[in-house]
């Protein structure tokens, strides 16, 4: 490795960007977690409004993966039909594109040091002396700051890789390749969120391509379906019919989102955008919106056909509370109201 190249450096700022994503999701489930909860159950009747519940829910809670959890607990204790599960993990595919929009706007475009320090200071003094909703703003305000700092060492890491290393041998690697980091990065810090991060701020420094990056993007949304299907494993049937569809539907995305990858960037760049940072996070966006107009006529079918694939085992003595979390507070009293019932 080049002497250049700050490993550790790099190393910090990944690990503080998963530490700080940790801490934001943390405080925004406390801040609304059990309203949000209400809200997806509210808003998921049909198709359409579940995909929204899975947009706004992941926006706000800066992770799918927290979602798609959120959505199997649900699913489990009955809380949510097959057909509104799916409406919100499809939702949510393009709600963590946020993320993407924010990293590229305030990491790239800003001063980071005069935004990081007083977010630092004012989030942790309320965190501190802060009580009940105050104290937990506080912790997202940091959380924030700490991601951003994070990104800021990835920065600094990676423009001095890129003034070390022949970038020209990286444009003789193959678009499968790309993808396929993407994938196995996303699927080990399990956050997408972090794969773009780090592809952006390769982007940022010339050491890859948009194409390239993009390639990077797609496999990104592919690693993250890991999580789910972790989640469903020993679960119940309805869980396993949630984690395929997610696994279907990501797959399908990302086969339609390679198939079409340099029409849809010239798309990105014919509606006006030329920087190939907002390029990065509009293809992302993109090609999930694609995705979601495309599953979303057929999301009832879809269920349908799931239902008929996988067959609820008879339980021996519970029906709901052994398939939920008890950490999804509002999921496990649901479940044993449900039970009790």
């Amino acid at each position: 490795m080049n002497a250049d190249f700050d490993f550790w450096r790099m190393l910090a700022g990944l690990g503080l960007f998963l530490f700080a994503m940790a801490q934001l999701e943390a405080a925004m489930k406390a801040i609304g977690g059990r309203s949000l909860a209400a809200f997806l159950r509210r808003q998921t009747n049909t198709p359409l409004k579940a995909v929204g519940g899975g947009i706004v829910a992941t926006a706000l809670l800066q992770s799918s993966s927290v979602v798609g959890l959120m959505v199997l607990a649900f699913t489990a204790a009955g809380l949510l039909n097959l057909a509104s599960a799916l409406g919100v993990v499809f939702g949510a595919n393009l709600g963590t594109t946020f993320t993407g929009w924010i990293v590229a706007t305030l990491g790239f475009k800003v001063d980071l040091e005069e935004l990081v320090l007083p977010l630092i200071g004012a989030g942790g003094l309320l965190f501190v002396f802060g009580r009940d909703g105050m104290a937990r703003f506080g912790q997202a305000v940091v959380g924030l700051a700490l991601l951003l700092l994070g990104l800021q060492f990835m920065k600094e890491s990676v423009a001095l890789l890129s003034e070390s290393l022949d970038v020209g041998a990286l444009a003789e690697l193959a678009v499968w390749q790309y993808l396929l980091f993407g994938t196995i990065f996303a699927a080990i810090v399990q956050s997408s969120s972090a794969t773009m991060m780090v592809t952006l701020a390769a982007l940022d420094a010339g050491v890859i391509t948009l194409p390239n990056a993009a390639a990077i993007a797609i496999g990104a949304d592919l690693g993250t379906t890991s999580t789910v299907l972790l989640g469903a494993v020993k679960g119940s049937s309805s869980k396993r019919r949630v984690a395929v569809a997610h696994l279907l539907f990501n797959c399908f995305t990302a086969l339609l989102a390679l198939a079409l990858r340099t029409p849809l960037l010239q798309l990105v760049a014919a509606i006006g955008i030329s920087d190939q940072l907002y390029a990065l996070v509009a293809f992302h966006s993109v090609f999930n919106l694609l995705g979601l107009s495309i599953f979303v006529p057929a999301i009832k079918p879809f269920a349908t056909w799931l239902e008929q694939r996988f067959h609820a085992q008879m339980p021996d003595e519970s029906h709901y509370i052994t398939e939920v979390e008890p950490s999804v507070v509002e999921a496990a009293m649901q479940a044993m109201d449900r039970e009790t019932a």
